[in-house]
Order: C-alpha cells, then sequence, then structure tokens
C-alpha cells in the first residue's frame, strides 16, 4: 500500500510539473505577442509618414480675408498685409491646406507698403512712415519730412524725396534703412515724387499731376552721376508696370487727342515707344521672368501679351469657372516659378490664385 501511494504521488508531482511548465510557456508566449502588439501600435501612433500635399489647381482662394500690398517674397512665399488689424501674414502657394502663418504684427491701417527682403518693409502711415525688420523685431520711425520711402530689393536701402513744407525745398537721397548714413541726389521743389527702384544704380521717379499740370512724367535718375533722363511726358492717366532688373516697361495712357487709351512697350536702351494689339490698364498687368511676356487681367479673362510681337493679339489663360475673375482683379503677381498667376480681388478684397497648368 505504501509503494502505491507513493507512485501515485510522484505520479501526481510529476503531471502538476508539466501543466505548471506549459502554463508559464503559453503565458510567457501572450506577453510576448501582447508586447509586440503594443511596440507595432506604438510605431505605428508615433512614427510619422511622410504627407503629402497636392497642388492646387484651377482658380482658388488664397485668404480667407481682406488682404493688400501682396508680394512674393525671396522663399517663393506669398506675404501680405491685414490692414484692419496690422497682421503680416504669409502662404504658400503650392500647399494652401496649412492655410496663412503670421509672420509679425505691425501697426493697422498702413495706405502703403514697400517690400524687401529678408522680411524687411516699410510701411506709410498718415502719421508718417516706419521700417520694420520683422526677422530682428527692429522698428524705425521716420521724420515726416521723409515722403514716401521704397526699399530696394535687398532690403537696406531707402530711396525717398526729403522735403521741407516750409520752404518748399528738398532732395531725392538715398540712405540706409536705419538713417545712420545718407546721400542727397537730385535736388527739387516737388514733394510728391512717386519713386520706384529700377536696379542699384538707379531709380524711376514719375511726376504726378498737379493743381498747375493735370499729366504725368516719367524719368529715370543715375544715382552714381546725379543724371536725370526723361522717359516719357505729359501722359493722361499713366499707368506701369517694370520687367525684372527694371530695363523694360509696359505702360498705358489716354491719348491727349483722340481721347483712346492705349497699352504700349518700351526698351529703355532704345526709348522707342511700341504700341501693343491689346487695350488693358497697365496697372492690372505683371512681367514674366523672360523679360518679354506680360501678363494682364483683361475684360473678358486673364490674357498673356508678347511684347516681341505687337501685332500679335492677347492669348487668353483658361479659366476653369464660368466667373471671370480678371474683372475685379489687381496687384497681379506671378509665383517664383511662374505655375500661378496671383491677384487680388477688388470686390471682396481677398487673395486669389490661378494655376497656369496646361
Amino acid at each position: 500500500m505504501p509503494k502505491k501511494f507513493l507512485h501515485f504521488l510522484v505520479f501526481s508531482l510529476t503531471g502538476l510539473a508539466v501543466f505548471l511548465a506549459g502554463y508559464l510557456f503559453s503565458r510567457k508566449s501572450d506577453l510576448t505577442n501582447q508586447q509586440a502588439l503594443i511596440n507595432n501600435s506604438l510605431v505605428n501612433r508615433f512614427d510619422k509618414t511622410e504627407e503629402k500635399y497636392t497642388a492646387p489647381t484651377g482658380l482658388f482662394e488664397l485668404s480667407s480675408g481682406e488682404a493688400t500690398f501682396p508680394n512674393v517674397s525671396t522663399t517663393g512665399e506669398i506675404y501680405y498685409y491685414v490692414p484692419k488689424t496690422g497682421e503680416v501674414r504669409s502662404i504658400s502657394v503650392k500647399n494652401i491646406a496649412t492655410g496663412s502663418t503670421l509672420v509679425a504684427k505691425i501697426q493697422p491701417n498702413a495706405n502703403y507698403i514697400s517690400w524687401g527682403a529678408n522680411k524687411s518693409l516699410v510701411a506709410g502711415y498718415s502719421t508718417g512712415s516706419v521700417f520694420y525688420d520683422l526677422a530682428s523685431n527692429y522698428s524705425k520711425k521716420y521724420d515726416l519730412q521723409i515722403k514716401s520711402p521704397v526699399l530696394n530689393k535687398a532690403g537696406d536701402k531707402i530711396a525717398y524725396t526729403y522735403f521741407n513744407s516750409e520752404s518748399g525745398e528738398g532732395n531725392i537721397s538715398i540712405a540706409d534703412v536705419r538713417l545712420e548714413s545718407y546721400k542727397n541726389i537730385l535736388p527739387t521743389r516737388l514733394g510728391g515724387w512717386q519713386i520706384h527702384w529700377l536696379d542699384n544704380d538707379r531709380l524711376a521717379l514719375v511726376k504726378p499731376p498737379t493743381l498747375e499740370n493735370t499729366q504725368y512724367s516719367l524719368f529715370v535718375l543715375d544715382i552714381e552721376a546725379g543724371a536725370l533722363q526723361n522717359i516719357l511726358d505729359s501722359k493722361n492717366n499713366l499707368e506701369f508696370t517694370w520687367s525684372v532688373g527694371g530695363q523694360k516697361l509696359a505702360y498705358s495712357y489716354i491719348d491727349l487727342y483722340t481721347q483712346e487709351k492705349g497699352l504700349y512697350y518700351m526698351d529703355l536702351s532704345a526709348k522707342e515707344e511700341v504700341k501693343l494689339k491689346s487695350v488693358v490698364d497697365a496697372s492690372r498687368c505683371t512681367w514674366s521672368m523672360d523679360n518679354k511676356t506680360v501678363y494682364c487681367a483683361g475684360t473678358a479673362s486673364f490674357v498673356t501679351i508678347d511684347t516681341t510681337a505687337p501685332e500679335a493679339p492677347a492669348q487668353a489663360i483658361a479659366n476653369p469657372t464660368n466667373a471671370n475673375p480678371a474683372v475685379n482683379a489687381t496687384n497681379l503677381l506671378l509665383n517664383s516659378t511662374e505655375d500661378y498667376l496671383i491677384f487680388k480681388n477688388s470686390k471682396d478684397g481677398k487673395l486669389y490664385g490661378l494655376s497656369l497648368a496646361k
């Protein structure tokens, strides 16, 4: 009897050991599988996959609200100003799904903005002009006698008219943006010059209408020599847009005798006025980087005009909608790769883009 009981006890203990070994093995396998699932879940959750963006096509909205003074930055983004809030915002035209980004907030209600490189700008107000370096958060308010300062492309110099209203005298001058040094280029008795940088050596000067003379005249000023060259004289309703580099000009005006509006082209090296077949306002045009093609907002559609073929008709740009966005289009720009036309709708104040892909 004791011998049988001993055999039973040994058999039971052996069975229990086998059972426990099997249980522990299966438990370990379950824990391993669960950990693998957890690890896989963490990988799926926290490992970022490459986000894919689809470039917009057709006609699309760029800003959700009013946007003024649009500009293509050196990085290819579109910068604009919100007048009510003073916000300077940027948006990537090829990735509009991410929305606009707040770059900085400056004084609201500017009446003009001159953009420079590296997040620099000059904003004009009724109380005077202010230079802003948004990258370093530096600003400088200019004296009221500094009229309509404009930045060069690099954003390190300004050109302006320094004018004393009491004496009726002043100078067209250039200076560094902090006004630590300046140079008077040309004495003047007119404080309302409109100035535009053509390149580092030349300024375009527009003499606007006055009480004595209701017409416009255009000059080019050599900064080093101080030489003033008359380009266009006594034009009614003169509007213009400069090519990249400032060597070519597209402009429109109303003929004094026929009272008809015309669009013209001029290469400053030849100074010859060439009449183009199309009739649009030059202020609603912008130049391509090829320095021969002009994109314009026509009455029926956006068009391209080849200035090297003045007799050729304008070519309409296809519009995917039934509406005609060109009717209210202003402030035309091409993005840095010239596959999108950017413009402001004067009716709702928003910025829009139109794909130029064929």
